[in-house]
């Protein structure tokens, strides 16, 4: 399977699990050892095993002739996007986001757009830039396809398919982003700590490419106050093991700081003492304001620092932030 939306650097950053009987014997607090179990209660009730393909992933498929319809989507599969969606906002301690037909309905004309064009996975595929409207797709509609083409665009090249929470966690990775490494636009949409809505669309393109669309850019949130006023990739406190491995950037999101410099980062393991100092960081200032974010900073780890399950870690963002963490594994759940 292949999900594409970017450019990939590899890196020698080592993974460390843990055995089961280790990890259930870490050391815990009490309210963190309360918060893990919720949070590994919650993964396992989310669908992981549900491919969807050209074959049933439409409830009614889409029509690129006339009369144009742009299909509309399994309701289980626009469900588990939500489902994925909001269970990992609230590893972040974020609010869940709402689902209205009318959203879903313009995020699958943006997708049926899309596919309708074979848009190619580049910058025109946001706003359907250069793109010459079909004649059959209604001006109306094709015009709420280029507002709604304006949030995250998932590009999936593979007749296997993917199951929907693939794709929103390739998204929340942001390890493929098509403007380059480091670059973690996609996942500040989905954590945008203003955001109440989103809609979710998908439609094959004749090419066999398999479009998805996240609408979650509107004017109403952006001005919102934000619930968050700082959100850290990997999240303050707990953070699942699973969501991080050798091309995923980290971030630190500011909704009221603005950070104008490019800072040093370290990142401490605090279970060992070891202190490494992060590279490829980047700033971003309000390139993600449409997430409602004045200032982001991404990077990377050294390849010296090892990530292993349990063990507690400290980001020192320059002299603007430091926040620590605890690794779990969202998948060991057990009653």
């Amino acid at each position: 399977m292949k999900l594409k939306y970017c450019l990939i650097v590899a890196s020698s950053l080592i993974f460390c699990a843990l055995p089961n009987n280790q990890v259930q014997a870490a050391k815990y607090s009490p309210s963190e050892a309360k918060q893990v179990k919720q949070f590994q209660k919650d993964y396992v009730m989310l669908d992981r095993s549900m491919i969807y393909d050209q074959s049933n992933l439409y409830e009614i498929k889409p029509n690129f002739a006339s009369p144009f319809n742009p299909g509309r989507l399994k309701d289980a599969y626009v469900k588990t996007s939500i489902a994925y969606v909001n269970y990992y906002r609230s590893l972040f301690g974020l609010k869940a986001e709402n689902n209205f037909d009318a959203d879903n309905l313009d995020a699958q004309l943006a997708a049926s757009a899309l596919a309708s064009v074979n848009a190619e996975a580049n910058f025109n595929a946001h706003g359907l830039t250069n793109y010459h409207r079909p004649k059959y797709f209604p001006k109306n509609e094709w015009s709420k396809a280029q507002t709604a083409s304006l949030g995250n665009i998932n590009f999936l090249d593979s007749p296997s398919g993917a199951t929907a929470g693939e794709i929103v966690t390739d998204l929340l990775q942001d390890r493929n982003n098509i403007s380059g490494t480091g670059d973690t636009g996609h996942r500040a949409l989905i954590l945008s700590s203003r955001a109440t809505r989103i809609g979710i669309g998908a439609s094959y393109g004749q090419n066999g490419r398999l479009y998805s669309v996240q609408n979650g850019i509107f004017a109403d949130d952006i001005l919102r106050k934000a619930t968050k006023d700082v959100v850290t990739y990997p999240a303050k406190t707990l953070f699942a093991y699973e969501l991080l491995d050798k091309t995923t950037p980290w971030s630190a999101y500011f909704a009221k700081k603005t950070i104008s410099c490019k800072p040093s980062v370290y990142i401490t393991d605090l279970t060992t003492g070891k202190k490494t100092k992060a590279k490829y960081v980047k700033n971003y200032g309000r390139s993600y304001y449409a997430s409602g974010y004045i200032s982001a900073i991404t990077f990377s780890p050294s390849s010296k620092l090892k990530l292993v399950n349990t063990h507690k870690y400290r980001v020192q963002i320059g002299k603007s932030y430091s926040y620590s963490f605890r690794l779990f594994r969202q998948n060991n759940y057990q009653h």
